[in-house]
């Protein structure tokens, strides 16, 4: 099976799986999906056979052409084609990630929120004190603001950008979505955690140079969430609720590691998700032990990618190897 194949079906089997943990959680769950998640989620899907049907004719239309024009336009489609088969991929592991995600949130489990803050105390770290001397440097504040939005745009242009270059790549990230959302599943559901922001109750001065609701703008959807009352998700406008760990850090050693092979575009955006991954603490209203778990979780994924695209050694060639070294010390 070629690395590509490989990587499609780890996405595959991972999809599966949220999909059989939603099933077993939401029969005693609070939380329901509204049935414009279920339409909007079919008029993709369907948009999507659309499309690489159109462009399967294209290139079948095309193949003989030789001319310049042709070929770009086949080239073209192989590219859009390659961009919308792993959309097909990464659709369905959101939906259903996400809908495991809002039911792993919808503990009554006791917010570990304080335990975080201790182990981060154990690590020399003192968050308030990190907010306050980022917050008293405005030009400080205002890049780790943009860092950390630039996650936002980074996955479209990603997408874009290996789709046109790198075709394997942009599978392998695909891969790396859902192993990362994986491991942080497995964990979710033993720390939950509210952040850095709701456990420390900074006031609006100690955070004048960050963005209004700087690491609480998941808070009202995770009480409702927590409260027990019935929620009706629209998965389409569902809020990052993940605090342990930052999955932020995930994704930006995730997105560095991607571009490996372009090193002109890797060092600076590695650069740009070095000073993203310090913007998690003062802007996500992360505790530092998130960072460190959520940079645990980015390794352990590019490990795990790396090792699905090896490709093992056939058992006769190994064979042969070994005959030959017995024939030359027999010798």
């Amino acid at each position: 099976m070629r690395a590509e194949a490989r990587l499609a079906t780890v996405v595959a089997i991972v999809t599966i799986g949220f999909v059989v943990a939603d099933l077993i959680i939401s029969s005693t769950s609070n939380i329901s999906l509204d049935l414009k998640s279920w339409t909007e989620f079919s008029k993709v899907m369907v948009m999507l056979a659309f499309i690489l049907m159109a462009l399967s004719l294209v290139q079948r239309r095309l193949a003989g052409d030789v001319t310049r024009v042709g070929q770009r336009v086949i080239y073209a489609a192989v590219s859009v084609r390659a961009l919308a088969a792993n959309a097909v991929l990464f659709i369905p592991l959101g939906f259903a990630s996400v809908y495991f995600m809002y039911m792993a949130a919808a503990t009554d489990k006791p917010l570990m929120d304080e335990t975080l803050a201790v182990i981060d105390a154990h690590l020399w770290f003192n968050w308030r004190a990190f907010l306050a001397f980022t917050n008293s440097h405005p030009w400080l504040a205002k890049l780790l603001v943009f860092a950390y939005h630039s996650v936002g745009p980074q996955m479209p242009l990603l997408f874009l950008l290996l789709a046109f270059t790198d075709r394997l790549r942009l599978t392998e990230f695909m891969a790396s979505l859902a192993i990362s959302s994986a491991l942080t599943a497995a964990v979710l559901p033993f720390v939950p955690a509210a952040g850095a922001y709701s456990y420390f109750t900074p006031v609006a001065a100690d955070i004048s140079n960050f963005t209004a609701h700087a690491g609480m703008w998941h808070f009202e959807e995770l009480a409702r969430l927590r409260s027990g009352e019935a929620f009706n998700l629209l998965v389409t406008r569902a809020e990052g609720l993940v605090t342990f760990p930052s999955y932020h850090t995930a994704l930006g050693i995730m997105i560095t590691y991607a571009l490996r092979k372009m090193p002109l575009i890797a060092w600076p955006v590695g650069i740009l998700n070095a000073i993203m991954v310090i913007s998690t603490l003062p802007e996500g209203g992360h505790h530092f032990i998130d960072v460190l778990a959520g940079a645990a979780i980015g390794a352990l994924t590019v490990g795990a990618v790396w090792l699905v695209q090896m490709q093992p050694r056939p058992v006769i060639d190994l064979a042969v190897r070994v005959g030959d070294e017995g024939v030359g010390i027999g010798g």
